[in-house]
This record gives structure tokens, sequence and C-alpha cells, in this order.
């Protein structure tokens, strides 16, 4: 039995094109990038020309890219990287604040909370409003005159909800022109540094840096159908951030360990695919989560549906949908599914421990909503017929239930 596999936000499978180019990395060219002889020089100049196309594909510098193992580090070292330079000062006689949203993904919202119990920083966590999306006004209405920090994801991991990014780097401008912050900061002409975890967005959105208006933005190699174990931090040029990997020295500095050729390479082709057919891809999917969408809705009969977060065009990633089957055991659903060779999932990956969405909590409606969310996630492999077989096999096993 084939299975259909629709949780592409947790994961996506490696394109075969990004496996292609990965390969000779792993045996043949092996080197060091930081040696100086043949063998690593050939891998520094991989190395290079993987940074130069993960650049080219956000409009950035080649030295802006900073190579990381993953989507929770690249967070983590923007978090604690800005934070840190303050704490490196002669004298700092005040605690950075920090902007972010409720619905931030567990790789934000831990490294803030632990700032927090360390008494650091002081955080702002902006609600979302009821269909998955804040306010620019409202982002911007929480900055202070020590507000160090602006963290907004582009989109969300769970819902799929698109955040305006854009917008909120052009209110800052002001913001910034005028010294918000008076003293004791690195380079007060920088703040607030504006930080967005883009990790879900590469595949479907534009992630062009000087357009969206961020300094720090962080993307994740296998949401992308690229390897895990690779991420990217972008770093706009003078920005400010204390490394926490110290060692020899590599990425600038900032995140010091030889660096992983193999899968950085798989991350730039990654990366250079999603750009070149992200209009054509993003088409096709959103006409499967329509279809998907429109299939639960007629033939699910004795159970409330609701969608978790904005069906608007252009407010959600065209692969989500994640509903709330009121008086359904999700979880128990996700494993009848999951025995009919279907993969789905009730929440975010990284919160195993958790029992309903904070995400979908945030959206309002009750623990009972929160509680029954089921997250489909289409991607490159998803077919008319799989679609079909899904809303199909969903219906029958809600009917059974009943």
């Amino acid at each position: 039995m084939k299975r259909i596999y629709l949780d592409y936000a947790s994961t996506t499978p490696l394109d075969p094109r990004v496996g292609k180019v990965m390969e000779p990395f792993f045996t043949k060219v092996f080197g060091n990038p930081s040696s100086i002889h043949t063998e690593g020089v050939v891998a520094k100049k991989a190395l290079e020309n993987a940074r130069t196309t993960v650049a080219r594909c956000l409009e950035a510098h080649a030295e802006e890219i900073v190579f990381t193992s993953g989507g929770t580090e690249a967070n983590n070292l923007a978090l604690f990287g800005v934070i840190s330079t303050f704490y490196l000062l002669p004298s700092t006689n005040f605690k950075p604040h920090i902007v972010t949203t409720n619905i931030e993904h567990s790789s934000v919202l831990e490294p803030l909370r632990e700032l927090e119990r360390q008494g650091r920083v002081e955080v702002t966590y902006v609600p979302v409003e009821a269909d998955g999306i804040v306010k620019a006004e409202n982002i911007v209405s929480a900055i202070k005159p020590n507000t160090a920090l602006v963290s907004v994801m582009y989109a969300n991991n769970e819902i799929g909800t698109i955040q305006p990014i854009r917008k909120i780097g052009q209110l800052l401008v002001p913001i910034r022109n005028s010294k918000f912050i008076l003293h004791n900061s690195p380079n007060e002409k920088q703040y607030p540094v504006f930080h967005s975890d883009a990790c879900q967005a590469p595949v479907y959105l534009r992630c062009l840096v000087n357009a969206l208006g961020v300094d720090l933005m962080t993307l994740d190699g296998h949401k992308m159908y690229g390897p895990k174990g690779v991420g990217v931090l972008y770093v706009r040029r003078n920005t400010s951030l204390a490394p926490f990997l110290l060692g020899g020295g590599q990425e600038r500095g900032l995140r010091s360990t030889t660096e992983n050729i193999p899968a950085i390479v798989g991350f730039a082709e990654a990366l250079r695919v999603a750009t070149a057919e992200r209009e054509k891809e993003t088409a096709r999917v959103g006409t499967l989560r329509d279809m998907l969408h429109s299939n639960i809705l007629k033939n699910v009969g004795m159970t409330e549906v609701v969608v978790n977060g904005s069906m608007e065009k252009g407010e959600r990633l065209p692969n989500n949908l994640n509903i709330s089957l009121f008086d359904v055991d999700t979880e128990f659903l996700t494993l009848k599914l999951d025995a009919k060779g279907i993969v789905v999932s009730t929440k975010s990956s990284c919160l195993t421990d958790e029992k309903e969405s904070y995400v979908v909590v945030a959206l309002g409606g009750g623990p009972k909503r929160a509680a029954s969310s089921l997250r489909f996630t289409l991607g490159r492999n998803t077919t008319t017929k799989e679609v079909e077989n899904t809303a199909k096999t969903l219906v029958t096993l809600i009917g059974l239930e009943h």
C-alpha cells in the first residue's frame, strides 16, 4: 500500500536533485574547508559557492549568510546573540526588552522564557487576532525605549498563517531613525533588531531580506526538501550579534565548528529549486488544498468543523489546512488514519509533550477546539487522487465514531 504523506510542515523528503549534488561530498570531496591543502581548498570553494547561491535567493550579501545545524540553532543564535551583546558592554544599567507574538515556534518561545527566567530580559507577547495574524501596529505599539529585538515568524508552522513581516519592517524604520534606544547599546542606530523565523516560508513565499526589512532571518533545510541538520541565519551587515559556540572561528566567528559541507551544498540546492519553482508549486498545491477543504466540509456531517486561521489568499500558506473536529478524538483519529496509510498530525511535531496546541488556543474558542485540531500539510508529491482518498477515508472514520 502506497502511503499518503500529508505532514510536510513537519519535514519534507529529500528532493532527488538535492541528493544528487550532495553525494560527491560524502566520499570524494571530503576535505576540511579550513585546511590549506588542495582537498581543503576544494571543500572551501563548495562552501562559498553554496553561500553565494543562498545569498542570491535571498537577495543578500554572501557574507551575511551563516550556516547552522538547523532552524532551532539559528533561532537561538538570533535571540541569545542579540541580547548577549548588551551584557558584553562595560556597564549596562537597563534590561533589554523583546517584542514577539504568542504563536511563535517553540525554538523561539523557549529561549525567550529561559532569558526571562535568568532575569536578562523582559518580553511582551503580542496576541494574534482570531484569524491567526498579528496586527503590525500592535507589534510597533509594544515597543519601549529599551526594546532591543522584535521577533515575528513569517509563516506559522501549525496553522500556516502569514504574518505582515514587510509592514512591520516598514514601521520599524522611523523608530530606528529616531534612535529610540538612547543609551547602553552596541550600535543604537540598528535597534530594535528585527528577526523573523521563516522556516516554513521558502517553498511558497518570497524571502527577500531587503524587501521584508529583516535584520535576521532563520531558514531550515528539511522544511524545503533539503537535508536535516542544516539551517541558515541571515545576519544583516553591521548587526551586533554575539556567538554562543566558540572555537575555530568559522562562519565569521558566529558559529565555530567544521562546516557540514554535504548538508550545506544540499541546503543551497534545495533553496535554489524552491525559489525557481515557487510560483508554479504554489498554484498547484493551493488547488489541492482547497479541494481537500471543500471535500471535508461537504461530507462531514455530524461533527462541527472549524478552520483554524485565515483562509484568505495571501494570508495562509497554500499547502496548509488546519481544522478542529469537535467531539472527535483527533489523536486517535490520527492513529487510525496512519493505519490506513495516511500521514497527518494534530499539532507541531516539536510539541510531543503537549496535549493541545497553544497556537490554536491563541485563536480563541477554548481548550476543546485546541485539543481537537488536525493538520494537513501538502507537498510536491501530493496528487489529486491522494487528496480524494484522504477526504473519503477521513469522512468514513469520523462516521464510524458517531
